[in-house]
């Protein structure tokens, strides 16, 4: 929780910071791509976790606080969790989460053409979760969401490249907080995500 308000309140500083910048050249739009997520447990023994492909999608707003710098908060409905086997059986934790990552950007050119690097504190607000297993042409589900965090916390960082209003980039979602709500469990679970999103600025 230490490491969430310190993140928030960097951000504030930046924000205040600049404010009369931002006051010019604010802008907003939408994205939206494909997610590679897995999770990691962070002792022995784990399953052997594979990726789940899904959906990522949403808006930003950014904040212009120089030629190079701004910072872009933005919220996108996220589809997380893994695959993996079980005793020779096809399984999937699908946790879908709104996750709303505040970052800080800089670009390389100030002229709205080129490379963009950034990063900042992601914010995860559990919306479902559950687990599914395969049986030959039949499945099972079951819902899972007492057993899974509402909130989860991680850093994201990435690169991309704009072209006018137009932008592609990817980025790396570091899990940091449990997401088990077991805390008799010894194996801490986090998410580890890979994203690559296109958009639209207005």
């Amino acid at each position: 929780m230490r490491v969430v308000v310190g993140s928030l309140v960097l951000v504030a500083i930046v924000v205040l910071g600049g404010a009369p910048a931002a006051a010019q050249g604010v802008s907003w739009g939408v994205k939206g791509g494909v997610n590679f997520a897995t999770l990691n447990v962070d002792e022995e023994p784990t399953p052997e976790f594979q990726y789940r492909i899904g959906v990522i999608a949403g808006g930003f707003f950014t904040w212009p606080m120089g030629s190079h710098l701004d910072v872009q908060p933005e919220a996108l409905f996220s589809q997380q969790g893994a695959t993996f086997d079980a005793f020779g059986t096809g399984s999937t934790i699908k946790t879908d989460y709104l996750v709303a990552p505040i970052l800080v950007r800089y670009k390389v050119h100030s002229s709205g053409r080129g490379l963009v690097f950034f990063a900042g504190p992601s914010l995860g607000f559990k919306l479902s979760a559950n687990a599914t297993a395969d049986f030959g042409d039949g499945s099972v589900s079951d819902d899972i969401s007492d057993e899974i965090e509402s909130f989860d916390f991680g850093l994201a960082f990435g690169a991309g490249w704009e072209i006018g209003r137009l932008s592609i980039d990817g980025r790396y979602t570091w899990g940091l907080s449990r997401i088990n709500t077991d805390e008799a469990d010894p194996q801490k679970t986090m998410h580890r995500v890979i994203a690559i999103l296109a958009g639209v600025r207005f």
